[in-house]
């Protein structure tokens, strides 16, 4: 009986060990890829950048998970966008290409979900920075016409008290002759 007793409990626990699923969509790759990700985070959180975004690559290139991947390619989407607004255009197309991923792989996801208030944000802030780019043209036409007219002011100034400097003079020459005659 022992000995049924102990074919039994190595059977089940060989059962449970096969159907555990230490592969790439079983619990143990789970739990290792959100370790993967808390850790990026974490890198991320302490402004180490670089290591962050290579941590959310690897995340990224990964076979997905939802939950996981999904919030590595949104992070990565964010990182990546904000290089690109400071300038660097490369970084723009690297967050378009995140954010495509993201789109086609996690449909139904929470993260892509909240691309569209960012998309949303993205637009209006092109916006603004093509209305900023016109009145920044619009303050320079009026700053060269303010110049030119506080100029042609100056001019005007100036002719001004000329023409009453020789009011003044006339005046004083009508009044001397005056005199002379009588």
């Amino acid at each position: 009986m022992r000995k049924i007793a102990t074919l039994m409990l190595c059977l089940l626990i060989f059962n449970a060990c096969a159907t555990m699923q230490t592969g790439e969509n079983g619990f143990n790759y789970r739990s290792y890829q959100e370790k993967k990700l808390a850790s990026a985070i974490k890198l991320q959180s302490e402004g180490k950048i670089a290591q962050a975004i290579e941590s959310f690559k690897v995340i990224g290139a990964e076979t997905g998970l939802q939950g996981v991947t999904d919030e590595a390619l949104f992070r990565l989407y964010l990182l990546y966008l904000g290089f690109g607004l400071e300038g660097d255009r490369e970084f723009i197309q690297l967050a378009q290409q995140n954010m495509d991923k993201l789109r086609k792989e996690y449909p139904a996801s929470a993260w892509t979900r909240m691309l569209e208030p960012v998309a949303d944000l993205l637009s209006n802030a092109a916006e603004f920075r093509r209305q900023n780019s016109n009145l920044k043209s619009q303050n320079q036409i009026l700053s060269k016409e303010n110049q030119a007219l506080s100029k042609e002011n100056q001019a005007l100034s100036k002719e001004n008290q000329e023409l009453k400097d020789n009011i003044e003079k006339l005046k004083r020459l009508d009044l001397e002759l005056d005199k002379n005659r009588k």
